[in-house]
């Protein structure tokens, strides 16, 4: 037999080609992940991140996680599938016709299911998918993905009602977000509400500001770039945002809130301090993390991140300015004074 042709030559040539194949197999892999991901951030005319266009939190995912979850993080691919699954079923009842001959409902029952699907659009079915997880809630920290407050904390009203203030005294002890000229948050799109589809953003850039319109209840931030926090600076609605750029990330820091802007859903006080980041994913994602940090009402500082998505170019961003119209106010606190005249006081 000749020695070119023998089982050991074969053998050690077979070795050798598929030793090759792998080897290039090995060297191709980085070509193929690069052009998967061959997406650069754009750029403004000044070389910063362009960020501007409508952004907008689409998920039904909570803020908090449900305490029956602990520490779960995030779910599976089938318990998120069957989230959405429940609410697209949700969605198909309250797209049914209400019935015509419906009686009227008891006295102080609330009106649910299909009686009131013309009241808000269709519910969000959306998890929240962020690095490759399905969340159970927008916290991330504490592990727990809940607010920790300490224990016996009191915001303004809390404090106004341990010194006597009814919640129907006045003005001043109902919450901003009542009259519909603050948003039912400290900051616009941080509190996803259930029904509530306006968790619009639009972010718009110069060279040494960045301006966030917030769709809901309407508000503009205005955020200095690259400067400082003023001294003696007075407390004000939505607070004062000063930013800067880490490579790509807008980091956003914010203080001097107004106590007032305490709330059912996020309970603050002046000391108060947000700092965010808007993280860009792709050409239509934007990652947005946020930490609250008040140590006269936090345990410890909780952080969120909320997937934002961008909007359509034809889509546009509308008014929802409603606080001229909203007699919601004036309302609760003249039948606070009528029940207060019938019993005589």
């Amino acid at each position: 037999m000749d020695a070119d042709n023998s089982p050991y030559e074969i053998l050690f040539r077979s070795f050798i080609s598929r030793f090759c194949i792998i080897c290039i197999g090995i060297l191709f892999i980085p070509t193929l992940y690069a052009a998967e991901n061959t997406w650069v951030v754009p750029r403004t005319s000044n070389g910063t991140p362009d960020l501007e266009g409508i952004w907008g939190n689409h998920t039904q995912t909570p803020l908090q996680r449900p305490k029956s979850l602990g520490d779960k993080r995030s779910y599976t691919d089938s318990e998120a599938k069957e989230l959405i699954d429940k609410v697209l079923m949700r969605n198909q009842e309250r797209a049914k016709a209400i019935d015509p001959d419906r009686g009227a409902p008891e006295v102080g029952a609330r009106i649910g299911t299909a009686a009131d699907n013309n009241f808000v659009t269709e519910l969000l079915s959306k998890v929240a998918y962020i690095d490759g997880e399905y969340r159970t809630s927008l916290i991330i920290e504490p592990a727990d993905g809940r607010i920790s407050y300490i224990e016996g904390a009191t915001d303004v009203r809390q404090k106004w009602s341990a010194e006597g203030y009814g919640a129907y005294d006045g003005p001043e002890m109902r919450e901003p977000g009542e009259r519909c000229f603050s948003y039912p948050a400290q900051l616009p799109i941080i509190m996803p509400l259930a029904g509530i589809h306006s968790r619009l953003l639009q972010i718009m850039q110069t060279d040494n500001y960045v301006v966030i319109f917030g769709e809901y209840n309407i508000g503009f931030r205005i955020i200095r770039l690259n400067s400082e926090h003023r001294e003696n600076e007075f407390e004000k609605w939505l607070g004062d945002s000063i930013g800067h750029w880490e490579d790509d990330t807008l980091v956003v820091h914010t203080t001097n809130f107004r106590p007032q802007q305490s709330n059912m859903f996020i309970r603050s006080s002046a000391n108060l301090q947000v700092t965010e980041r808007f993280i860009p994913i792709s050409q239509d994602e934007l990652l947005y993390r946020f930490t609250f940090d008040d140590p006269t009402i936090y345990q410890q500082p909780f952080t969120a991140e909320i997937p934002l998505d961008r909007l359509p170019k034809d889509e546009k961003i509308y008014e929802q300015n409603r606080h001229e119209g909203n007699y919601s106010l004036p309302g609760i606190l003249a039948g606070a004074r009528r029940l207060e005249i019938d019993a005589g006081q």
